[in-house]
């Protein structure tokens, strides 16, 4: 099963920048709705006109790579599962590195 763009870019930003696994203190909010505004901040300010909709985009990845059994959300961590961790490998480090200057722009 394919993933987007998107879904790519959120697997390998979790994969490389945080060693496969985030934990966190949700504030009520969905799981992925909260772990997308905390990876969104890492590349824009809130006050960003396209700050939300980056945050939408990636909740929504969140969720995909959920339903594909490339990452387990649980109330307190994500981690990145080993199917996911081959797909992150199987994608190039250059794509990741062009993926990620391209959300920095947005």
């Amino acid at each position: 099963m394919a993933l987007t763009p998107v879904e790519r870019f959120v697997l390998m930003l979790i994969y490389h920048e945080y060693g496969g696994k985030i934990y966190y203190q949700s504030s009520g909010e969905d799981p992925e709705v909260y772990l997308a505004r905390f990876l969104a901040e890492d590349f824009l300010d809130e006050k960003s006109p396209n700050f939300e909709r980056v945050v939408k985009g990636f909740a929504e990845a969140l969720k995909g790579l959920r339903d594909k059994g490339m990452i387990e959300v649980s109330g307190y961590e994500v981690k990145v599962t080993s199917a996911g961790i081959g797909e992150a490998l199987a994608i190039p480090l250059d794509e990741y590195r062009k993926l990620k200057q391209k959300f920095a722009k947005a």
